[in-house]
């Protein structure tokens, strides 16, 4: 139809595009589906694109200098690190993204991972299947420890509520922006009524404090490599380190040094500098690490909602939603 509006998709991590195209298809766009990597590959996919809808492919200044008609990038997630704002907004492109839809997912994952380092779960795993029993290796109690967060955006605050079913004795939370009084309204109540005492602390209390340490920030320049070399020398001897947020927020050299000489032990990571991680990553061989594919955003609820709304975003750039 002359004049139909354009909407395509980066790449398809998902394997269908239901939910895009009961947005979107009663508003008269057309969906496209493409199967870019690359950044070029972006820009010759979304050339004539009104609307596009942005997954794992980047869509850097090259990518969008390509774009000869496009009015909104919909990103599909809550980072923007792979979506070069400025070089949209001085083309006059909206970039809109999804922020809370897998906030339960997120915290979930980071108290699974935090389980399964404690509780010894897959060595003891591994050890039973190959007729072993009565591992002799300590396991380590949530309920009567220090958790701590590092960031209380949406994922972060849904980890601490969750974190304080466990009954740890405190519960400590850092974050550039957090005050006592923010963190009270949030968990207060909940904390009191479960015995937990809460404060918002210092990025340098955290790291002394925490027995179990959650990570839920936002990459930025002040916060890449964040946790390295300078923050395990000063974390709690024996703590355990969990990342569900940004693989970029962890040196991985730095921490698997923490790791070998005992300083942690133990890391659950959902996220990696480089993903997949290439044959000799630091932490493929590093002790008491539980790896896992950057799928804690996942569940069938989330997954659903992300794609309607990334859909939704991209017709409101259309002028189509209100």
């Amino acid at each position: 139809m002359p004049g139909r509006l354009l909407a395509v998709v980066t790449d398809d991590r998902f394997g269908r595009v239901d939910e895009e195209l009961a947005v979107l298809g009663p508003l008269g766009v057309e969906l496209r589906v493409a199967s870019c990597s690359t950044s070029a590959e972006v820009a010759l996919a979304c050339a004539d694109a009104d609307a596009v809808l942005a997954n794992a492919a980047p869509v850097d200044a090259a990518a969008v200098a390509g774009m000869r008609r496009c009015r909104v990038v919909s990103r599909y997630g809550i980072g923007l690190d792979s979506v070069d704002v400025a070089a949209c907004a001085a083309r006059g492109i909206a970039v809109a993204n999804v922020p809370g839809y897998c906030d339960s997912e997120v915290a979930e994952h980071a108290l699974g991972l935090i389980l399964a380092l404690a509780r010894g779960i897959p060595e003891r795993d591994a050890v039973v299947r190959t007729g072993g029993w009565n591992v002799a290796s300590a396991q380590r109690s949530v309920a009567g420890s220090v958790v701590g967060v590092a960031g209380f955006g949406g994922s972060g605050r849904a980890f601490a509520r969750a974190a304080l079913g466990l009954r740890p004795a405190r519960l400590i939370a850092w974050s550039p922006s957090l005050t006592p009084e923010a963190l009270e309204a949030e968990l207060g109540p909940a904390a009191a009524a479960l015995g937990v005492d809460i404060a918002a602390a210092s990025f340098d209390e955290l790291l002394a404090g925490a027995d179990f340490l959650s990570i839920h920030l936002r990459l930025v320049p002040e916060t890449a490599g964040l946790f390295g070399d300078e923050a395990f020398s000063r974390a709690k001897p024996g703590a355990i380190l969990v990342n569900t947020a940004r693989g970029g927020l962890v040196d991985s050299a730095a921490l698997a040094r923490a790791l070998r000489s005992g300083r942690l032990s133990g890391a659950g990571l959902d996220v990696l500098d480089s993903e997949p991680p290439r044959p000799g990553h630091p932490l493929l061989s590093a002790p008491n690490v539980v790896l896992t594919d950057h799928s804690a955003y996942r569940s069938a609820r989330s997954v659903s909602e992300l794609k309607r709304r990334c859909a939704e975003n991209a017709a409101r750039g259309l002028g189509l939603l209100a």
